[in-house]
């Protein structure tokens, strides 16, 4: 505390000696100038004497009587203006008197209304969470969904929000909750496989992993409009094992296994299943580069998902990453987000970074030494490091006006926090 009072005082102190040299000369160079200029308007006038004297249009008598007369004038006019002198200079020292008495009066309680006071008694690092500047803790799950739904039912036909409490719910396994909020995005974007198969998936869950004829009949609308839709696939192929008809489960599986190329892992999950009733894998998967995110299924998608596995040099820092209510109106459904590490000293960098969209929010993810750009650059090079998440608008990495932004958190790489949590609440300008 005390420090902080040093401080202060003298950074009021050196704003004061800026001021003061401005504050005391500017009447007096103000006060010079006019006597500048008188004393160049009685040369000119002198000059123009002389000129009528050479011309013969003045005799001596003439031109030395005129000589007197300006120099009378001019005398006179340098002490009226040196008569306010006192007075002016006077304003600059009581402009100066008022400054020292008025900047403590005023920045203080300002500081102390809008700044970050509770800084001076903790500073970062002691333990005690920073507000309003510093980072912002995520608040618990079932709170944002509570504010988030109030937000809703006060614009109940923006899509986007009632994608993201869907997703909220689905996390905090209220499936009657994510079945209400997807119903919503269905009667807005009633023909957008993402709300019909979302519908589905929380109906299943919520109805204990069986598959009524009203989310059956998602399903399929689904595999109508985008026929190679793995989702659509793997959940009508459970629908028919469940029901008995094999035959059928392994038609939908067999046609979503090759899809599954690029996720070995989920493709390992389905040929477990393929296997196991007795169907056979498909011998040449097609190749295909770009498939849209895998949505979670019944199988693997009740309560929140598992953190990825640790890395095995550093263990990894697990993130979840939320957005704030109040800014699901600045958010677009496929804008980028980005959560990544960089150094708290040292190079900008990032040393591990995971690309999301928004409607994959909220994130519980890890970062790791396997998401570095460099090999020479992991997470596992540095003691400590900086946690941030943002949504960008034009999914460049860079910070760019309008992008949203969660105030970053200091992470001693040695030994973790069980998670870092970011809660995106913040606008780029």
């Amino acid at each position: 505390m005390t420090l902080f009072w040093i401080l202060s005082a003298a950074m009021i102190i050196a704003a004061l000696a800026l001021l003061a040299p401005t504050l005391l000369r500017r009447h007096r160079s103000a006060e010079d100038d006019t006597q500048v200029l008188n004393v160049e308007i009685a040369r000119d006038r002198l000059a123009e004497l002389t000129k009528a004297k050479d011309a013969g249009d003045l005799s001596d008598e003439e031109f030395e009587q005129g000589k007197r007369d300006l120099q009378l004038a001019l005398a006179q006019d340098l002490e009226a203006s040196d008569a306010p002198a006192a007075k002016t200079g006077g304003n600059g020292r009581g402009a100066l008197i008022a400054s020292v008495l008025l900047i403590p009066l005023i920045t203080i309680p300002v500081y102390f209304e809008i700044g970050s006071p509770q800084l001076i008694t903790n500073p970062p690092g002691t333990g005690t969470a920073a507000t309003g500047h510093g980072a912002a803790d995520l608040p618990p799950l079932d709170q944002l969904a509570d504010q988030l739904r109030l937000r809703m039912e006060a614009d109940p036909d923006n899509a986007e929000g009632w994608f993201l409490l869907g997703r909220t719910y689905m996390r905090l396994e209220d499936y009657a909750g994510a079945t209400e909020a997807f119903e919503q995005v269905v009667r807005l974007m009633p023909d957008q496989t993402v709300g019909l198969l979302s519908l589905a998936d929380a109906m299943i869950m919520r109805d204990d992993m069986r598959t009524d004829a009203t989310a059956m009949g998602l399903l399929e609308k689904a595999l109508h409009i985008e026929p190679e839709n793995v989702t659509a696939l793997w959940l009508l192929g459970n629908a028919a094992y469940d029901e008995g008809a094999v035959s059928s489960a392994l038609d939908y599986w067999q046609q979503a296994y090759p899809l599954l190329a690029q996720e070995p892992e989920m493709q390992g999950q389905l040929a477990q299943r393929i296997l196991e009733a007795g169907g056979e894998l498909p011998a040449s998967p097609p190749n295909v580069a770009d498939l849209p995110p895998i949505m979670p299924t019944a199988d693997t998608s009740p309560g929140p998902a598992p953190a990825p596995a640790a890395d095995a040099t550093t263990g990894g820092i697990r993130v979840q990453v939320a957005l704030s209510p109040s800014l699901i109106e600045r958010a677009g459904a496929a804008d980028t987000v980005f959560v990544l590490a960089r150094a708290e000293q040292g190079p900008p960098m990032p040393l591990a970074v995971a690309r999301h969209r928004v409607d994959e929010l909220p994130l519980d993810i890890r970062l790791t030494d396997a998401m570095a750009m460099m090999p020479a650059m992991k997470l596992s090079s540095f003691d400590r490091v900086e946690v941030v998440a943002k949504v960008s608008k034009s999914g460049r990495a860079g910070t760019e006006p309008g992008d949203l932004l969660a105030p970053g958190q200091v992470v001693d790489t040695g030994s973790p926090p069980e998670s870092v949590q970011l809660l995106i609440n913040q606008v780029a300008e």
